[in-house]
């Protein structure tokens, strides 16, 4: 294994890490400062207990990746890496060492850092310009967890404690300089007072965006208001008690709301702007999806056009990446429906709702909750006895790719049959086939990619958990259906 030293420099994360080949003890002195500080945060300390240095060190090595994506270090490395213990080495500095070889930046181990929830250990390689209070930070690295965090942990939640309400920029915000600290930043979370987002929302004007006021929907927890702050448009998620959840519950699903889209970014995703929770009622800010809801534009609300097949076709692709990459990071979504699919304005699909989210390190586990989530007409067999696994999304894709095909809603008490999963045993029945549900608003259709997708939705309706396909197969039967598409259009074109 080579050497290398980090070269941090007062300018932050971005310096290079220098190789220096073989001269390891030049770097071991590079390194003295970092791996001090890193010590203060958990991070390669032998003398923690056994499993805690354990966990650590062997999380970041199977995370580290090549460009490619592919990973660089294998289980045999892993394990030489832990024999230099028996001769007194670090296998934490033997890795960073190792690693810094292979052109990584001070950056890149950050980014390490936080993907792992490593937040503690990366505030302290942030350049002191970055890390003079916790609010100039991205609130990820405002949590203190340190490596010896157990991989079979659910993620952290968290800490929401802001010293100045809406403002992330300075430690003080005086009124008239308040405005100025409010330009969106992308890369960290924006805080803001709640008398801020009601000022913006027009005192959260109940009337709906089409009849003047500022009403875009209602969703588990909360309603929805457009608001525009310094030109930008957003959406304001004020959550509200309900019935039968304490405002402690609230806080609560209001906490691992910020968390999971905090690290959740994607971009069939969407994305979280800012939160509020100086008052009783918190809300979230969100980047505003101009085309609403999936639910609404199939049913074609206030008028809009009917979404192409080729277009609904792309919008279930985006949504089974989206939910395919929430599983392959340890999360359950929970509540995966039309309405909480949302989209751009050129109809890239968005989950979200992403507050019902549980998560869960080992996909393979099976979580039981005593209270049932999610809309009862999405609902896997299991998920509505409180057995909720990726399974479950997987189940309730299912009825949404039954929506995109057919139109229709999920339940209609005036329709026969009401639940809209019910089409499959008439069709399994031989009463009716799929085409004679397809979605008469559709100018046009291909027949054999509505079979394809059909034949999607009923292996993610299995009855049985374990004969539905996982995410992956999902995505990959919806971009194999994109791909039969275009070479349909390009046949056709060749032939005109």
């Amino acid at each position: 294994m080579g050497g290398a030293c980090f070269k941090g420099s007062e300018s932050g994360g971005s310096s290079r890490v220098t190789s220096v080949g073989g001269a390891r003890e030049g770097a071991r002195l590079h390194l003295r400062a970092q791996k001090q500080s890193l010590r203060s945060a958990g991070i390669g300390d032998e003398r923690l207990p056994y499993n805690a240095f354990n966990d650590g060190w062997k999380k970041l090595a199977a995370d580290i990746k090549d460009p490619s994506g592919a990973n660089i270090y294998s289980q045999l490395h892993i394990r030489r890496f832990e024999a230099l213990k028996q001769v007194g080495k670090s296998p934490t500095c033997e890795l960073l060492f190792d690693w810094g070889t292979q052109n990584c930046t001070v950056s890149d181990l950050v980014d390490l850092l936080i993907r792992n929830h490593f937040f503690a250990a990366a505030k302290l390689l942030l350049p002191d310009s970055m890390r003079t209070t916790d609010t100039t930070v991205p609130l990820s690295l405002q949590e203190t967890t340190c490596l010896n965090e157990k991989e079979n942990q659910v993620a952290p939640v968290l800490p929401l404690s802001v010293p100045e309400k809406g403002c992330l920029t300075s430690v003080s915000c005086s009124p008239s300089t308040k405005e100025s600290c409010l330009p969106l930043n992308d890369s960290v979370l924006q805080s803001f007072s709640f008398d801020k987002l009601r000022s913006l929302t027009n005192n959260f004007d109940d009337r709906t965006v089409s009849a003047g006021g500022n009403k875009i929907g209602e969703g588990g927890f909360g309603v929805v208001y457009k608001g525009c702050i310094n030109g930008r448009t957003v959406a304001v998620k004020k959550l509200t008690s309900v019935t039968d959840v304490s405002i402690e519950d609230l806080k609560k699903q209001f906490e691992q709301e910020i968390s999971i889209m905090a690290e959740c970014q994607h971009e069939n995703l969407v994305e979280l702007l800012g939160f509020s929770n100086d008052s009783d009622q918190p809300c979230l800010v969100y980047d505003y999806m101009p085309n609403g809801s999936l639910l609404d534009r199939l049913a074609c609300l206030d008028n809009t056009a009917p979404i192409p097949w080729e277009t609904r076709c792309k919008i279930a692709y985006g949504a089974s990446n989206g939910i395919c990459f929430l599983h392959e990071n340890n999360h359950i979504h929970r509540d995966v429906k039309s309405a909480n699919i949302l989209l751009t304005e050129n109809f890239v699909a968005k989950l979200s709702d992403f507050g019902l989210a549980r998560a869960s390190v080992r996909l393979t586990h099976t979580i039981l909750t005593d209270r049932i989530v999610g809309t009862a007409a999405y609902m896997a067999p299991e998920a509505l006895r409180g057995e909720i696994t990726p399974k479950s999304d997987i189940f309730s894709f299912g009825v949404v790719l039954l929506e995109i095909i057919t139109g229709l809603t999920p339940v209609d008490e005036n329709r026969d049959p009401q639940l809209l999963l019910s089409i499959k045993e008439e069709i399994e029945d031989e009463e009716k086939t799929i085409q004679d549900y397809v979605d008469e608003k559709m100018s046009s259709w291909n027949i054999a990619s509505i079979e394809q997708m059909y034949s999607v939705a009923c292996q993610c309706l299995h009855e049985k958990k374990n004969r539905r396909p996982d995410s992956k197969t999902v995505r990959q039967h919806l971009q194999d259906l994109l791909a039969e598409q275009w070479r349909t259009a390009q046949r056709r074109a060749e032939a005109s």
